[in-house]
């Protein structure tokens, strides 16, 4: 059984269904995808999982070693590794590939010689466009019984997305990378093609190159942990208040300023709990930073039940002194206040749980669903919405609202809104997006690493919310490669081979 040395390229999770098949001994994985989808980053990654303390051999067709410390935050460090070595077949004259009996003896040689042998080859197209297409077939599935023979794992790209080649059907796995352009922004798809032997949970998962890894996003799951602890507020400014999340800060440049209207959409089929629970950060720091909060929520939130969720992370006194609940029906809770549905009686009860709270000198974060506010009080809420938006503004306290898929009102909430966030999912991930002000997409993902509901916003485009970790600045090569010189018709297999030698001697 090969063991697998965990560290640098481990501590990222893959999906399920790929960590799995990373676990066999013989392996030939294809990795696939248009130009530009990130397969040379995906075939780096997988070979920072999959090297062991045998022999790694990366092969580029298409580039320069020196040229891949741009695409993989690790490579400086993988480079360094006695047991990892990069080639390329640019050095040597491809000619030499055009005899199908050299490739395929050529790659049995080197692979003979490996310990434990983990090869790389980006791309395919580079040594197989030089073999006659008569030929082609016979290489392929004579590549199958070479790392059968061997007990070598080799991942291949290809550029060719389609599936329809003799290696793609002797393969065991097939990723096939796109992207796509949503909203005029940028999204990565991971795609399993074919998973020989491992159920497919879910074809498809987004996945981001943000920080030169390849990172797959988990689908929405909320599960409480065993043990909770007290929230921690993040400090208001007195200019902003902080939404409870640092990203989100960072994200609208130091939390939402004081005086605003926040518009949260909801588009697509976003899980019930994801559209409770992401406004959540934000109401436990206001919360606990004993300000208040007058929500008026959807028709079926349960106040009950919402005390026994919020006190797991905060004292019971300060969530009945700081929160109120507007309801249409009458609940036996100290928080709760129920609403008549005649707007004049509504609005002196909203207006009288507001100026207390004000004249206590609390910051306050009206929160409303604007499904719930549009079905009772009809076209008219607007004039509703806009008073309590202009009484925000002036006594800087916050007015959120969030709206469900297909309300005819949530244009003309966006109107009045200095901040509009739309929340939707795709492939089961939740995506988070500003439209005011414009951001680019990011996969939520809530944690509860110390023990209350906090969540991370990863960008899906190839930027990072904080300036100084930013990929797009360039990583300088903290490794050189020797310049090699090799005879026009140096054998390529051949000169591995001596440098695989030359490498073990010099480690003796």
């Amino acid at each position: 059984m090969l063991k697998l040395e965990r560290g640098a390229g481990s501590e990222m999770p893959l999906p399920p269904e790929l960590q799995k098949l990373l676990d066999r001994k013989s392996l030939l994985l294809l990795v696939k995808g248009e130009t530009g989808t990130g397969k040379t980053t995906a075939a780096l990654e997988l070979m920072a999982r999959l090297r062991t303390s045998g022999d790694t051999v990366h092969i580029s067709t298409r580039s320069y070693p020196d040229k891949l410390v741009f695409q993989h935050a690790l490579f400086s460090k993988l480079a360094a590794q006695k047991n990892i070595h990069f080639f390329s077949t640019l050095e040597f004259d491809p000619t030499q590939f055009v005899v199908a009996h050299n490739v395929v003896s050529g790659l049995l040689r080197l692979l003979s010689s490996m310990d434990n042998p983990l090869v790389v080859l980006d791309s395919w197209e580079g040594i197989a466009d030089y073999v006659p297409p008569e030929a082609r077939m016979k290489v392929e599935q004579s590549l199958m019984a070479v790392l059968e023979g061997t007990g070598a794992r080799m991942v291949l790209v290809s550029e060719h997305p389609e599936t329809n080649s003799t290696l793609d059907q002797l393969a065991e796995a097939i990723l096939v990378l796109h992207q796509r352009v949503i909203d005029d922004r940028r999204v990565r798809e991971l795609e399993f093609r074919k998973l020989r032997g491992v159920p497919i949970r879910q074809e498809r998962y987004l996945f981001t190159l943000a920080g030169g890894r390849l990172r797959y996003l988990e689908p929405f799951a909320f599960t409480l942990p065993e043990r909770t602890s007290m929230f921690r507020p993040l400090e208001n400014t007195s200019t902003h208040m902080s939404t409870g999340s640092r990203d989100i800060d960072a994200l609208l440049g130091g939390g939402v300023p004081r005086g605003s209207t926040v518009l949260l959409e909801i588009r697509g089929d976003v899980p019930f709990e994801g559209q409770i629970y992401v406004p959540l950060t934000a109401l436990l720091n206001f919360l606990a930073t004993n300000n208040a909060v007058m929500a008026f929520p959807y028709s079926d939130y349960d106040p009950t039940r919402a005390r026994l969720f919020a006190t797991q992370f905060m004292p019971e006194d300060v969530y009945n002194a700081n929160m109120r609940v507007f309801t249409t029906d009458k609940v036996d809770d100290p928080v709760a206040i129920k609403f008549s549905l005649n707007p004049t009686e509504d609005f002196d009860k909203w207006l009288g749980t507001y100026s207390a709270y004000k004249a206590e000198g609390k910051t306050i974060w009206m929160l409303m669903a604007l499904d719930t506010v549009e079905n009772f009080y009809g076209q008219g809420v607007m004039n509703f919405l806009a008073t309590v938006a202009s009484r925000a503004a002036v006594n800087k306290d916050i007015q959120s609202i969030v709206a469900r898929p297909n309300l005819q009102l949530t244009q003309k909430v966006a109107n009045i809104s200095q901040i509009h966030l739309v929340l939707s999912q795709r492939w089961g991930t939740l995506i988070l997006y500003g439209v005011k002000p414009r951001t680019g997409f990011y996969a939520l993902q809530f944690t509860f690493g110390h023990g209350y509901p906090e969540f991370e916003l990863i960008p899906l485009e190839d930027i990072s919310l904080s300036a100084e970790a930013g990929p797009e600045k360039e990583r300088p090569p903290s490794v050189t490669f020797p310049e090699r010189r090799h005879e026009v018709r140096a054998d390529f297999f051949e000169a591995v081979m001596n440098s695989l030698t030359r490498s073990k001697k010099g480690a003796a």
